[in-house]
């Protein structure tokens, strides 16, 4: 008996979702005809759905016949929503990725001549890797070549240093554009990028694209000591992080999460 009326209960409030959700997507207030017709539910089950909705204040009646429209109380829930971060969003699977590898795991995106680290997870081991804060070189890291090569070799200026040489911060350091557009052309190839050493001594980051299909484009990168990510390392390591680019991307509220991350990049 407790089993039928929670079976009852349940369907009378997915009823009353979709009601709200036919009411939020309407132009125009609707009907009792018109809301019965669309959801194809009973007018009886409608009517008791929209009293009980009206009297908490979650649709408004209004006109005659009367029609019903989203109520105030939607619209301050709407008012206190906050979408989730993408650091909150992407923290468990970078740091299981982090864990799982052995290495930092990070996630950018290209944001002027910077990489815009959205999160980093570092792995539980002694030796991890600091990224030195929010913002990085784009033309030296792993992420920020990667996003690079996504872009036609005329728009990449933008996103590099306004003189050359560049600065060097190891001797790998490529440090000319006739050398970063050589170097994107590789990872276009490849399909994933390399900073080898260019950006610190010691460190090799290997980064993957994450699978969206609008903007902005983001990186998914891990760093670690370069003995430990070797070639046939990074050839094992690809379709570990190929597969984990594409569990971010389909994490229940990662579009939500890329909303005001969209709205930076617009007004950047």
């Amino acid at each position: 008996m407790e089993q039928r009326a929670t079976s009852y209960h349940s369907q009378g409030l997915t009823r009353a979702m979709a009601t709200l959700r036919l009411l939020g997507k309407a132009t125009a207030p609707l009907t009792l005809a018109a809301i019965s017709s669309q959801l194809d539910v009973p007018k009886s089950t409608v009517v008791r759905l929209l009293l009980v909705m009206e009297e908490e204040g979650f649709v408004r009646r209004s006109g005659e016949p009367p029609a019903y429209s989203i109520g105030h109380t939607i619209h301050e829930i709407a008012d206190g929503y906050r979408p989730p971060s993408m650091a909150e969003i992407t923290a468990p699977v970078l740091s299981r990725l982090g864990d799982d590898v052995g290495f930092t795991a990070n996630l950018g995106v290209l944001e002027g001549p910077s990489v815009l680290h959205l999160h980093v997870a570092e792995p539980q081991r002694a030796l991890r890797f600091a990224t030195g804060g929010m913002l990085d070189f784009a033309y030296c890291t792993g992420l920020g070549k990667l996003l690079l090569s996504l872009l036609p070799d005329e728009a990449i200026d933008a996103h590099l240093p306004d003189v050359e040489p560049y600065p060097s911060w190891t001797p790998r350091t490529i440090t000319t554009r006739a050398g970063i557009v050589a170097e994107l052309e590789r990872i276009r190839a490849a399909g994933f990028s390399v900073d080898d050493e260019e950006r610190n001594r010691g460190v090799t980051c290997m980064a993957v694209l994450l699978p969206t299909e609008d903007a902005p484009a983001l990186a998914l990168s891990v760093s670690a000591p370069s003995g430990e990510l070797d070639e046939s390392a990074r050839e094992s390591l690809l379709p570990v992080l190929t597969a984990a680019a594409a569990e971010l991307v389909a994490l229940p509220d990662f579009d939500a999460a890329l909303t005001p991350l969209r709205t930076r990049m617009a007004l950047s």
